[in-house]
């Protein structure tokens, strides 16, 4: 019952924008995992503030909070967020933010890094490096009217270091336990004043559990599948992950970033149902080149301008079929900010074009597991292939206005696509600051997703976008500078949401609600000890979805494949309703660090479509341990112990077509080196 009684809120007060070129100072507020001074954020305004100005509900984890709570990845690291929930897949994690699963807009440096052929495909893991990130922005909230498509239940960027940020040379290197993870980074930089530069490299190899026997043979020849007797065979686990990234900075005029990734990441799907598991391997290379650059017209006005392409290569093997996409993307924008009313007001206007490219987007014609049966010795599934492109304009604003301790703010955003249907969106809210200790917001707003690629290939007209609509209410108290607590009511409107399964299909559009609370707390017991507790606790109200299901076809007279539907329904996919944490942070001495976090999990539900049963396994409880030493065991080494799953917590996750094993205790060694 104490931890029902302490909670408290991370802020995102709006307050009118400071003139450009103003300096921003950041300023003492809350931080989730051991409640650290916060930094500025960029993903509010499209420009750097401070997070208690930002017109969103905005929090930030800075690097150095990142190593001391030991998250190498940004799964690890979401997972302490209130709201955020890490559902384990067999290919990796699946990110749930307050119900709503893949509902984040992910950036690196402000340029997305998902793809639009699924929603599945964020870098929650070992895909992106946090070794050379400066900070994690977050903003829980619709965020389409500065961002576009996609940015729907949130948006999360990850900022990476640049040359002010270090000044000389790191190297890392990281030995999981019984060698089941390896890797190492390498991070240069120089700031040479009036331009700096930052480069950054690594490597990780991930090993399973050994090899696992599986159907690895079925396509053949093309014509006829395998005979059932030759199927089986052994799967390769190992995966490897690389990564480079790299900036150059001009003053404050101009700045060019890149970043490259590739990896390949084998793992065993299973339908139990049916008596079947199948290898399956993705791998992925990616990269992007962005320019930066900002003019100040007068001291009142000034120009930004942004422009990057970017480049995403999905490859999927799924059991001997080889499977290649690509997309393309060519993006600019232009903003303006002016500033009105002695600096009370600041209006910020933008355009932007965005140029889409897809080949070879995957489209199943049935489902793969029906298939793999061993009783089927004729059919081969069928995979389409398409191809699509677009072009997307757009016109967006936003005021913002300070009035004594009231401020408030409004953004409008129009978006024109050649491919589907034009779509507004907007963002409004109100911050109240009645005396330093008291802070009380209102926000309202929608956002939409793109269409994925059955979509794009099975509607002929422009397909109806799933779109949400989202309030929050907020308020915030701070007696003691060292103990914060608050609440935060959010309503979530979903309407033509339609589930994405790769070899099921999508579900047809339904409208669902999620109404739920958040409650948080950081206070001090001693001036080394932090502790900092979250509850989130969700209601989920809407129809079952429902699936047309090509259960048989046949040759119509006439020779034309005529297929037979039957009617599927599924209670839609909440993940958990009740998120729980519980952290600690102890400072005995200087450069020494222990950080201690339980979290809870509600009951969640096995959901997908063709099964005839809902599995639901129960909530779990797991704890991490993270120590952290610097300058041992000499000068300018730092030593850095994770452990995982403390208690060896022997657990039950919903998988994608079957339970699955949760990840065991596990411990993680990193040395590093600063020069």
């Amino acid at each position: 019952m104490f931890f029902l009684l302490i909670f408290q809120i991370h802020g995102g007060a709006s307050a009118a924008g400071s003139p450009p070129g103003e300096a921003l100072v950041a300023e003492t507020t809350m931080l989730m995992f051991v409640g650290e001074d916060l930094d500025v954020l960029s993903i509010a305004s499209r420009r750097e503030e401070r997070v208690d100005k930002a017109p969103a509900v905005a929090r930030v984890i800075l690097g150095e909070t990142l190593r001391e709570n030991g998250s190498d990845t940004l799964g690890k690291a979401l997972q302490w967020v209130p709201g955020f929930y890490m559902a384990q897949k067999e290919w990796g994690s699946r990110p749930y933010l307050r119900g709503i699963p893949d509902s984040v807009l992910f950036l690196y440096d402000s340029v997305p890094v998902e793809s639009s052929l699924s929603n599945a495909l964020p870098p929650m893991d070992n895909e992106l490096s946090l070794a050379s990130v400066k900070r994690i922005e977050i903003i829980q909230g619709p965020g389409s009217v500065l961002w576009g498509a996609d940015a729907f239940a949130g948006i999360v960027n990850v900022v990476p270091m640049t040359g002010k940020d270090l000044d000389g040379s790191e190297i890392g290197v990281t030995v999981g336990s019984t060698g089941e993870e390896n890797g190492a980074y390498l991070n240069l930089g120089h700031d040479a004043g009036d331009w700096d530069a930052f480069f950054s490299m690594s490597y990780r190899e991930v090993n399973g559990d050994g090899t696992r026997e599986c159907i690895t043979d079925f396509w053949n020849d093309g014509l006829r599948p395998t005979l059932p007797e030759n199927r089986w065979g052994n799967a390769p686990d190992t995966s490897r992950y690389f990564e480079a990234s790299t900036s150059i900075s001009l003053e404050d005029l101009f700045v060019v970033s890149a970043r490259f990734s590739d990896y390949v990441n084998p793992y065993v799907l299973s339908d139990t149902e049916r008596g079947v598991s199948w290898y399956e391997s993705r791998d992925t290379s990616s990269g992007f080149i962005k320019v930066d650059g900002v003019r100040e017209l007068d001291q009142l006005t000034s120009l930004r301008f942004s422009g990057s392409f970017s480049r995403i290569a999905p490859g999927y093997e799924v059991v001997d079929k080889r499977m290649e996409q690509e997309e393309r993307t060519l993006y600019g924008e232009f903003v303006l900010d002016r500033s009105f009313f002695k600096a009370a007001g600041l209006f910020t206007a933008g355009v932007s074009l965005k140029k889409m490219r897809i080949d070879n987007a995957v489209v199943w014609d049935g489902y793969l597991p029906d298939y793999l049966k061993p009783d089927n010795t004729f059919l081969l599934p069928i995979v389409r292939y398409a191809d699509t492109d677009g072009d997307l304009r757009s016109i967006f604003g936003q005021y913002r206005h300070k009035i004594r301790d009231v401020d408030f703010w409004l953004g409008v955003r129009s978006d024109a696509h050649s491919s589907y249907k034009d779509q507004v969106s907007f963002n409004t809210g109100v911050t109240w600051t009645p005396s330093p200790v008291w802070v009380y917001k209102i926000i309202y707003g929608n956002a939409y997703r793109t269409p994925y690629a059955r979509q794009f290939v099975e509607v002929e007209d422009s397909p109806d976008l799933e779109n949400i609509t989202s309030l929050n209410l907020q308020a915030l108290w701070k007696p003691l500078k060292e103990f914060e607590a608050g609440v935060c009511l959010f309503s979530n409107k979903i309407q033509d949401h339609g589930m994405e399964d790769p070899y099921a299909g999508a579900s047809e559009p339904s409208s669902q609600r999620i109404e739920g609370v958040t409650l948080e707390t950081v206070f001090s017991l001693f001036a080394n000890l932090k502790i900092g507790a979250n509850l989130t606790l969700m209601q989920h109200s809407g129809p079952d979805e429902l699936y047309r299901y090509n259960d048989y076809s046949y040759m119509g007279e006439d020779g034309e494949i005529i297929k037979h539907y039957i009617d599927l329904y599924y209670p839609y996919d909440v993940g958990p309703e009740n998120l729980f944490n519980l952290t600690a942070t102890w400072t005995p001495v200087k450069d020494v660090s222990l950080a201690a976090g339980i979290r809870y999990a509600g009951s969640r539900d096995l959901i997908y479509p063709r099964t005839e049963n809902i599995v639901t396994v129960p909530g779990m409880w797991l704890g991490d341990l993270t120590a952290v030493m610097g300058n041992f065991p000499v000068p300018g080494v730092n030593l850095e112990i994770a452990v995982r799953n403390l208690f060896n917590e022997a657990y039950e996750t919903p998988g994608t077509y079957s339970t699955i094993t949760g990840e065991p205790f596990s411990v993680r060694v990193m040395l590093s080196k600063r020069w």
